[in-house]
């Protein structure tokens, strides 16, 4: 599994795998902290009172909110380079009816077999550079 922090690097390439898991983690996040504001704040005795645990949970799901948006947009970034296009290519998400193409490239469309501009292949959510010890391989 990729360290956490890794996921917020622009640079590199990920696969189709761990851009839909890494997706699959924050939708789970979210769900539950929205989950367990709703069962707070239906639990709150006296509704015109507001509950301290809803407005930390409520800064919860701003500090996933943030969190997630900056590493999917790592995420998109490094699965364009798999597909060998720049990260900028989500711009084009801002043009409708383009942006049925773009998300078709970068989510669907298969990895480049073989080195690309942007380095080489990745197998496995984390591959260690030239030197390191890669340890267990999956």
């Amino acid at each position: 599994m990729t360290p956490w922090f890794l996921n917020f690097d622009f640079n590199g390439r990920s696969r189709r795998s761990h851009a839909w898991a890494n997706w699959a983690c924050w939708f789970g996040a979210s769900a539950v902290l929205l989950i367990a504001i709703g069962v707070t704040a239906g639990a709150h005795p006296d509704p015109t009172k507001l509950n301290p645990l809803v407005v930390v949970l409520s800064l919860a799901v701003v500090a996933v909110a943030l969190l997630s948006f900056v590493d999917n947009l790592a995420m998109m970034f490094r699965r364009a380079h798999d597909t060998n296009k720049s990260g900028w290519i989500w711009l084009l998400l801002m043009i409708p009816l383009v942006n049925l193409l773009a998300l078709y490239w970068l989510l669907i469309q298969d990895s480049d077999h073989g080195a690309n501009r942007y380095g080489p292949p990745t197998k496995t959510f984390y591959q260690a550079g030239p030197g390191q010890d890669a340890g267990p391989v999956s």
